[in-house]
């Protein structure tokens, strides 16, 4: 039996088996004190490039942050009705590049989402760590997986980079839900700049190496390295989805997230995982867990939304 995170997708790919990456409700779940651990008064603290933080006080800045742009109407409810959107990306860079180097661009250019939203007909605005998403034009343009930022009852989004920025996601540019992927528009201050990624012009060979720039649990900005696994195709009625299987960690919270090669370039998007038990009835039982498969997105599906400008 698959093993589904993420409640966004649960209904529609419940049937495909294909469950997300991350569960947006439980994503505050995270980090429990250690027992017998003092409890230490945190605060809202913004990260700071290069240095370390704690993950609390992030998710509590991220909040207060977020919540002054709310407060000031600059937080919208998204649509998803565009297909496609005319965009200029960049183009790869020819040689290799250091794995410090590729980590360190990636890091720079990695978003933290957080998402407002109503529970059924309750007035009250929450407010959740919905997952990642990342830079691929330096006006605010940004990749995502579709399911981080459908939630029913969202009211809408904010993103934190890595030196703390925080910006209203203004609008959907475009949206691909048969394979999970949203192209959006951050809100910037006139002339604002921000670090981008290129997405690679071809399939990524199996074997290569990659590495992920991710936030399982609110573990925020968390490298892991691995290996192209292999590329598979789900048929489904509404037709096949294609996903790149690597051997690179991630967990619920990475969602939309970009997996690297070693020219810095985007060659996937987390996606989902396949949980492998010994002993599966597919309903209820699950024992002797022995694998788990990590499927992502490849970025060639995204350069698919962006026409000519």
């Amino acid at each position: 039996m698959k093993n589904f995170l993420a409640s966004t997708l649960c209904a529609a790919l419940l049937a495909a088996g294909s469950p997300a990456a991350d569960t947006p409700g439980n994503a505050l779940g995270a980090h429990k004190p250690r027992p017998g651990a003092k409890k230490v008064q945190l605060a809202a603290r913004a990260p700071v490039a290069g240095q370390p933080f704690d993950d609390r006080e992030i998710e509590l800045y991220l909040e207060a942050e977020g919540r002054k742009l709310l407060a000031a109407n600059r937080v919208k409810k998204l649509t998803f009705d565009r297909a496609n959107c005319p965009l200029r990306l960049a183009e790869p860079a020819g040689e290799k590049l250091t794995w410090p180097v590729v980590a360190a661009r990636a890091e720079a250019a990695t978003l933290v989402l957080g998402e407002f939203f109503r529970e059924g007909k309750s007035k009250e605005t929450h407010f959740l760590v919905a997952a990642g998403a990342f830079v691929i034009g330096e006006g605010g343009v940004c990749v995502t997986s579709q399911h981080v930022a459908r939630e029913r009852g969202s009211r809408g989004l904010v993103a934190m980079t890595r030196d703390g920025r925080v910006f209203p996601v203004r609008e959907v540019l475009a949206a691909d839900p048969h394979n999970d992927l949203l192209i959006f528009q951050l809100d910037l201050p006139p002339d604002e700049k921000l670090p981008a990624l290129p997405l690679a012009l071809a399939p990524a060979p199996v074997g290569s190496a990659v590495v992920v720039m991710s936030h399982p649990d609110d573990r925020f900005y968390l490298l892991t390295t691995g290996t192209v696994a292999r590329h598979t195709i789900w048929r489904e009625a509404a037709g096949d989805q294609a996903f790149m299987a690597i051997t690179a960690d991630f967990a619920k919270g990475s969602s939309g997230c970009p997996v690297l090669d070693e020219r810095g370039a985007v060659v996937g998007i987390v996606n989902n995982t396949e949980s492998i038990y010994y002993d599966d009835d597919g309903k209820k039982k699950q024992m002797d867990l022995q694998m788990v498969v990590k499927n992502t997105t490849p970025a060639w599906l995204v350069r698919k939304m962006v026409t000519a400008p």
